[in-house]
C-alpha cells in the first residue's frame, strides 16, 4: 500500500457499478479512474469473497452504514492486502437508496464524513438552494433535489462527474484560477461570485455560488461543498427594471430638451425686453431643467454600468478638446479654474493623444470638477500629468474636506456626505466616475482631509491595462 496514502473513496450505483474512483484509491489499489468506472466493484475484491462484500452491501442497505469491517481488497497487480472498508448508503428525502460511498483506509476510521451526518443531510435535502457535493479530486459525490431541477439532470448523468460539465463560454480561465486559489489558501477556505452555468438543454443559469472546503479533524481537505442560489429571476427582474428606467429617462429627456431650448430662445428673442427679475426666471427655468437632464443621465449611466453594458468605444482621442469642453460649463461658475498652477484658459492646456473612450473620459473629468464645483469656497484646482503608458488628473476644491469614513463610500451609489445631502443630487456622480475608470482598467481615489477634498484618477494612455502600482508606476499612484 502507498506509504502516504491512508485512505481512499468510491462511488456505486445501486446495481455495483463504479460511477466515481478516487486518486486516494488510485495510489492505493493501483487502478486509474479510466479502468474502472462503469465496472463492476467486485473486480476489486479475491475471488470467492464477493459473497463477504454483497454481505456488507446489504447491511448498509438497510441501516445507516458499515463501518470499518477488515477485509481483503485486491490491487492492480495481483496483491492481495487487508484493508478497511466503510459503506454508507445515500438516499432520497423518501428513504430510497440511490447510491453508496466506500471508504477504504489503511487503519480504523471512526470518523463519519461530515457530509453524511444527519445535520448536514437535513439542510443538503431540504435545501431551497441547489447543493452538490464532490470529493477532493473534485468529482460528483451527490446533488440535492435542487441541484436537479436547477440543470435538469438525473442524478445517474451527474454523479461521478465534474462540475465543469456545467461550465458556459462566460467562465474564464481566469476566473476559475482565482476561484481555486482561494478555496485551496489555508486561511481562507472558500470562494464566492456570480457564474452563469449550462443546464442540459443550454439554458445559461445564473448563480449566486459559494464552495467551501470540507475538512477532517485532522485539518486535511475530504470534500468540497457547493451551494448556488439560482438568479434567474432577479436577473430577469433586474433586466425589465434597467428597461423601465431606459423608457422613463428617454421620455423625460424629450421634452426637457424641448423646454431647455425653447427658454434659451425666448431669452435671445425678447432678451432686450426683459426686466433682470424675468431674465433671473429664465435663468431658473434653464439652470433647473440642466439640473434634471444632469440627473437623468446619472441614473441612465448608472443603470446601464449595473447591468454590464459599458462597452468602451476607443478612438484617439485630443486631450486638449475633451478637457476644453468638460470646463466649459464651468467657465462662468463665479469660482476660480486652476490648471497646473495657473488661472484656466483655452490656451494652458497642452494638447497630446491618449487611446480612450472620448465620451467617458469627458463625463469622468465633467463629473469630477461637477463635485468639486460643488463643495469649492472659491477655487477648483486641476492637475494634468501623463507618461508614456499613463494619465493622471487631480481634482481639488477648498472646501470643507472629507472625512476618513466617507470617504471609504463616497464611490458608492448613492451615497451622499450631509453636505451632499443639501446641495441635492441623485447620488450617482461618483460612482458613473468610479465605473468609467475602471472600465479603462484605471483607478480612482479620495484622499481624505479636513479642509478641501482631493480625487484622483489614472488611467492607461494606450491600449493596455496599467501595470499595476508596483515598478514604474509605484510614484504615480500617490
Amino acid at each position: 500500500m502507498n506509504p502516504v496514502v491512508k485512505e481512499g473513496s468510491l462511488s456505486l450505483s445501486t446495481g455495483g457499478s463504479i460511477i466515481r474512483f478516487g486518486f486516494g484509491l488510485e495510489l492505493i489499489l493501483g487502478y486509474s479512474a479510466e479502468e474502472l468506472i462503469g465496472r463492476d466493484v467486485s473486480r476489486l475484491f479475491p475471488p470467492g469473497l464477493a459473497h463477504e462484500y454483497r454481505y456488507l452491501i446489504d447491511s448498509a442497505r438497510s441501516s445507516h452504514g458499515v463501518n470499518n469491517s477488515r477485509i481483503k481488497a485486491l490491487k492492480k497487480g495481483g496483491e492481495v492486502i487487508d484493508i478497511y472498508l466503510s459503506i454508507y448508503p445515500l438516499r432520497s428525502p423518501g428513504g430510497e437508496v440511490y447510491s453508496f460511498i466506500l471508504t477504504f483506509s489503511s487503519e480504523v476510521n471512526k470518523e463519519v464524513p461530515a457530509i453524511l451526518s444527519d445535520e448536514f443531510q437535513r439542510i443538503f435535502r431540504f435545501s431551497n438552494d441547489a447543493v452538490a457535493v464532490t470529493d477532493r479530486d473534485g468529482n460528483i459525490i451527490d446533488v440535492n433535489r435542487t441541484f436537479l431541477d436547477t440543470y435538469g439532470y438525473t442524478r445517474e448523468e451527474l454523479l461521478g462527474k465534474n462540475p465543469r460539465m456545467l461550465k458556459s463560454q462566460h467562465s474564464t480561465k481566469e476566473l476559475y484560477e482565482k476561484m481555486w486559489r482561494d478555496i485551496l489558501d489555508p486561511h481562507k477556505g472558500f470562494w464566492k461570485g456570480e457564474i452563469i452555468n449550462l443546464a442540459k438543454d443550454g439554458r445559461e443559469v445564473p448563480m449566486l455560488l459559494s464552495i467551501n472546503a470540507i475538512k477532517d479533524g485532522r485539518g486535511e481537505i475530504k470534500n468540497f461543498l457547493g451551494i448556488a442560489f439560482n438568479m434567474s429571476k432577479q436577473k430577469e427582474l433586474e433586466r425589465i427594471r434597467r428597461l423601465y428606467i431606459d423608457h422613463i429617462i428617454h421620455d423625460i429627456r424629450g421634452p426637457l430638451t424641448t423646454i431647455m431650448a425653447n427658454a434659451d430662445i425666448l431669452r435671445v428673442r425678447i432678451g432686450p425686453e426683459l426686466q433682470e427679475r424675468d431674465r433671473r426666471k429664465f435663468d431658473l427655468i434653464l439652470s433647473a431643467s440642466k439640473r434634471i437632464d444632469g440627473m437623468a443621465a446619472d441614473i441612465l449611466d448608472y443603470s446601464r454600468a449595473q447591468s454590464g453594458r459599458v462597452a468602451l468605444k476607443k478612438t484617439t482621442v485630443s486631450l486638449a478638446r475633451v478637457l476644453r469642453e468638460a470646463f466649459l460649463p464651468f467657465e462662468h461658475s463665479g469660482k476660480r479654474l486652476i490648471l497646473n498652477g495657473s488661472p484656466y484658459h483655452e490656451g494652458a492646456i497642452e494638447d497630446r493623444e491618449i487611446h480612450a473612450d472620448e465620451d467617458k473620459l469627458k463625463r469622468i473629468i465633467y463629473n469630477l470638477l461637477s463635485n468639486a464645483m460643488k463643495y469649492a469656497s472659491a477655487e477648483v484646482r486641476v492637475d494634468v500629468e501623463s507618461g508614456g503608458e499613463w494619465l493622471k488628473l487631480t481634482v481639488a476644491d477648498d472646501g470643507k474636506g472629507i472625512s476618513a469614513l466617507d470617504a471609504e463610500r463616497i464611490f458608492d451609489a448613492f451615497y451622499q456626505t450631509e453636505e451632499g445631502i443639501k446641495t441635492g443630487g441623485a447620488g450617482l456622480g461618483l460612482s458613473i466616475v468610479k465605473t468609467f475608470v475602471e472600465a479603462h482598467h484605471g483607478k480612482v481615489w479620495v484622499e481624505p482631509a479636513q479642509k478641501g477634498a482631493t480625487f484622483k484618477f489614472i488611467i492607461p494612455s494606450k491600449d493596455a491595462p496599467l501595470a499595476g502600482v508596483d515598478g514604474r508606476l509605484r510614484n504615480v499612484l500617490i
